[in-house]
C-alpha cells in the first residue's frame, strides 16, 4: 500500500511548481522542485516542443511560456476540467489549463492577438522529493502548435541556449 504522506508530498510538489510558475519564481523551482537531471517531454511541431534535459533547459522553456503571458490553472474548484492525483509512491498525474493571449506580427507586419486555451495532461515521476521525469499530453495539439508557431518563430530552446 502506498504511503499517504509521500503521495501528499508529491501532490504538493507539483502544485508548488505551478504556484511558482504563475508568480515567476523560477529560482524556487530550480532549488526546491526540479531534480538537476530532470527530463521533460513536450509533444508538438513548434519551437518549444521536444525533450528538455536538465532543470536549466526546462526553466528556459518556462521563461518562454511566461513571455507569452501563459498562466496555468490547476484548481478543480475554479476550473472543473482540471485535477490532480497521485498513483503509488512516485507518480502524479494532473490535468491543467494553459491560457494566455499575446500580440505578434502577422505576415504583413500588423499586430494581431493570438490566444492559447489548452487542457494538458501531465505525468510526473518523483524521485527523492523532486520532479525527475515529465511527459506532457496535449488535448488539442493543432491549437498549441499554431499558437507557439505564431509566437516563437525561433530555433528550439536547446539551440538558443547553445548560442548564449
Amino acid at each position: 500500500m502506498a504511503n499517504t504522506t509521500n503521495q501528499e508530498a508529491n501532490l504538493a510538489l507539483v502544485q508548488r511548481m505551478y504556484d511558482c510558475f504563475n508568480s515567476d519564481d523560477l529560482d524556487t523551482i530550480r532549488r526546491e522542485v526540479f531534480a538537476p537531471d530532470l527530463v521533460w517531454n513536450l509533444p508538438g511541431r513548434h519551437p518549444l516542443a521536444g525533450t528538455k534535459y536538465g532543470a536549466e533547459e526546462v526553466l528556459a522553456f518556462f521563461a518562454e511560456l511566461r513571455q507569452a503571458n501563459i498562466k496555468v490553472t490547476l484548481d478543480p474548484q475554479s476550473d472543473p476540467a482540471t485535477g490532480i492525483d497521485s498513483f503509488g509512491e512516485t507518480t502524479v498525474v494532473e490535468v491543467h489549463r494553459g491560457r494566455g493571449t499575446t500580440s505578434v506580427s502577422d505576415a504583413g507586419g500588423n499586430q494581431v492577438q493570438v490566444t492559447l486555451n489548452a487542457l494538458n495532461c501531465t505525468h510526473y515521476q518523483i524521485k527523492d522529493g523532486r520532479i525527475a521525469e515529465v511527459q506532457v499530453y496535449i488535448s488539442d495539439q493543432y491549437a498549441v502548435d499554431n499558437f507557439f508557431n505564431a509566437v516563437y518563430q525561433l530555433a528550439p530552446i536547446p539551440d538558443r541556449l547553445a548560442r548564449d
